[in-house]
């Protein structure tokens, strides 16, 4: 049986790996950046469009918009 303390730990790790984004593989080209973000996202969505950003650490990232479960996301994936 699940003691309070162990529920507890079990939730704040829960909430501490779902603060984490998850991060796909490098992507060379807007269509690889669109296989990864599809992926990342389930493989179910449609990708609205990629454009490439710079975020907030000064590398350039491919941001994808994909619409996937009745909602729009926007996945980076990393430049290579």
């Amino acid at each position: 049986m699940l003691t309070l303390k162990s529920i507890l730990l079990i939730m704040m790790l829960m909430l501490v790996s779902a603060s984490y984004p998850l991060h796909a593989a490098d992507a060379a080209s807007e269509q690889q950046a669109a296989q990864a973000a599809l992926k990342q996202s389930g493989g179910g969505g449609k990708v609205l469009g990629v454009s490439t950003e710079v975020d907030n650490s000064g590398r350039q990232v491919f941001a994808v918009k994909v619409l996937s479960n009745g909602r729009v996301r926007v996945i980076r994936i990393p430049k290579s």
